[in-house]
């Protein structure tokens, strides 16, 4: 099976802003850019990887691009810089509810009407707090 996928947007130095990753035996294939949950920890696939390889997820970045519900007039509001973004796991994409959705950032730029992705300030193991 081919592994496809698109780009890994990260938009931040890796040597001078925050970023932090973790590696995985993948149970799944992913696809680069891919948001995922492991374990409590949300954050975006680096590369595609097959079943059995080791998978790296980026689960914090100053600066990354990631997919997001569509944006709307409706939800426009509440997507702008500034608030809050949830990981939504059957959708594998951020958005502004928090109703059964894992918090893992802040949006950086607002986004137009139309827009599937969002750059946020990804924070992904904020959901590993006692």
């Amino acid at each position: 099976m081919a592994l496809g996928g698109t780009p890994y947007k990260l938009r931040c130095s890796t040597s001078l802003d925050p970023w932090a990753s973790l590696e995985f035996t993948a149970a799944a294939i992913y696809t680069a850019g891919e948001m995922t949950r492991i374990g409590q920890t949300v954050g975006v696939i680096i590369h595609a990887t097959a079943i059995g390889s080791t998978a790296v997820l980026n689960y914090q970045a100053a600066k990354i691009i990631v997919p997001c519900v569509a944006i709307t007039s409706g939800n426009l509001g509440s997507m702008s810089v500034g608030d809050k973004v949830y990981f939504d796991v059957a959708d594998k994409e951020v958005n502004p509810d928090s109703s059964g959705n894992y918090l893992c950032g802040i949006v950086l730029v607002t986004p137009s009407i139309g827009d599937e992705t969002i750059e946020i300030h990804l924070m992904g193991a904020l959901g590993i707090v006692a």
